[in-house]
Parts: structure tokens; sequence; C-alpha cells
């Protein structure tokens, strides 16, 4: 009975050390840092990811990429990307984004929020068709290669993204605007077009990016951190709710984020 109850207090022993072994302290700054410049995302939803050993930096890539890609991070997605978190860095065709960010800014599309559908993480092979009143929504998946094409004709809305071994490209238009985005990627040049139909305001960005990353987009998004705090954007709600065309970049500095983690909490 004893020799049951030694081996049971040492099973129970390893089981609390490897969770502590894999959980990771994040210290006030990061914590400061995600939870500001990523809305709906609080304390709890961070500390939590931590527990899951994910780092500063292995959190700031993926709230990157599910808030651009306005995906919702739920309990099981988050479990998705912790198992495959070695490979965190190669994921950005599956929320249909480019392998790089901007030389001197992270990527931020401008096209309104939609739901859309995604291909699973770390899959091959993959093929869906959704057809609706006034569309078809496809995916297509093959190795490294995506294809996604959306298309509503009653709402007039068109989108498309392309991602092969050298060349990304994604296009949107809709009644009120054009966006274009190409990357090639031998050598990471880009070059982005937006324009607003109804103001004929036009944007275009081309430059030599720098690899999407989890150290390049932490370190991005620190300086945007930084940037907030010296300017006290907190405490100046005109600022922080002016429409995105108002500004020279055309881009909300925070980034917007579908997340319920609730659940994990109870």
């Amino acid at each position: 009975m004893l020799k049951k109850i030694t081996i049971l207090s040492l099973v129970i022993i390893f089981i609390l050390a490897s969770i502590s072994a894999a959980a990771v302290e994040l210290d006030d700054f990061d914590k400061n840092l995600l939870v500001r410049v990523f809305k709906d995302v609080d304390s709890e939803d961070v500390e939590y990811m931590a527990r899951l050993g994910l780092d500063s930096k292995d959190i700031s890539l993926i709230l990157y990429y599910y808030s651009n890609a306005d995906k919702k991070l739920d309990k099981e997605e988050l479990d998705r990307l912790v198992k495959n978190r070695e490979r965190i860095n190669e994921f950005h065709r599956y929320f249909g984004m480019p392998s790089i960010i901007f030389d001197d800014e992270l990527i931020r599309f401008r096209h309104p929020a939609r739901e859309r559908h995604f291909p699973p993480l770390n899959t091959k092979k993959y093929d869906r068709k959704y057809e609706f009143n006034g569309g078809t929504e496809i995916i297509k998946v093959r190795g490294n290669n995506y294809d996604y094409k959306y298309n509503n004709k009653r709402t007039e809305v068109e989108e498309k993204i392309e991602i092969k071994k050298q060349k990304y490209e994604y296009y949107y238009r809709d009644q009120n605007m054009i966006e274009k985005l190409e990357v090639h990627h031998a050598n990471n040049k880009y070059s982005y077009y937006y324009k607003n139909l109804n103001t004929g305001r036009t944007i275009k960005k081309e430059g030599r990016g720098r690899k999407a990353n989890k150290d390049n987009v932490y370190e991005e998004l620190k300086e945007r951190y930084n940037e907030m705090e010296a300017d006290d954007w907190d405490n100046n709600d005109e600022d922080e709710n002016k429409d995105d065309d108002s500004d020279d970049n055309g881009i909300d500095v925070k980034f917007d984020i579908k997340i319920d983690l609730s659940d994990l909490f109870n």
C-alpha cells in the first residue's frame, strides 16, 4: 500500500513539474503591450496562453495572424497552435497572409472584416467549395500552395488570395474600395495598392519587406506600443476613435481581434 502511494505521489510530482516547466512567466511590460495593442485581449487571456508554454513572441505572432484574418481565436484553435508551436512561423499561409511584413510597419489590410472559412492548420491537401445566395467561396491547398476565391454578386464583393513558392498575391474589391498586395518571395519585394472609390484617396507602398516571424512581429509591436505610451493614446478618445481615412497610413493603431477564452477561466 505504501509503495502504491509513493509511486502515485511521484507521478503527481512529475506531472506538476512538467506543467511548471512548460509554463512561461511574462513580465509586466509584455502583458501591458499585448493587452493595449490588441483590442478585446485582457490579461487573463495572455496569462493563460503563457501557462500553455507560449512566450510573448509566440503570442504576438498568433494574435497578429488572427487579427489580420478576422478569425476568432478560441480554445480549440489555441490547442492546435500549441501542439504545432515549433512551426508557428510557417503558418501564415493558413491565414491567407504573406510571409513578410512591410519594411517600416506591420501589414494591416484595410478591407472590412468578414466571416470566412479557413483550411485546418498543418494540412497539405484541402478542397472546399461553399455556395450561398449570390456567390461562392473556394479554398484549395496543395502542399505549400494556397488558393482562395470569394465572389458575392449580391454585395459586389470579390476577394482572391494566391500563395505560391515564388509569389503572394492578394486582391479585394467591393463597392467602396480596391486593395491589392503582391510579394515576390525570392527577394521579399512588395507592392501595395489601396483606393477609396468614394473619395478617390489612394495609397501606394513599395519596398523590400522583412520576414513575418515572431521576432520581427514582436519588435514591431513593441515599437508601436512605445509610441502609444509616449503619445498617451489611452487618454485621447478623440484620436482613438478617428476613422481610418483620417490617418496618413489609413491604419488604426490598435489591432482588432475576436477572442473568446472565457470558458477557460470558469
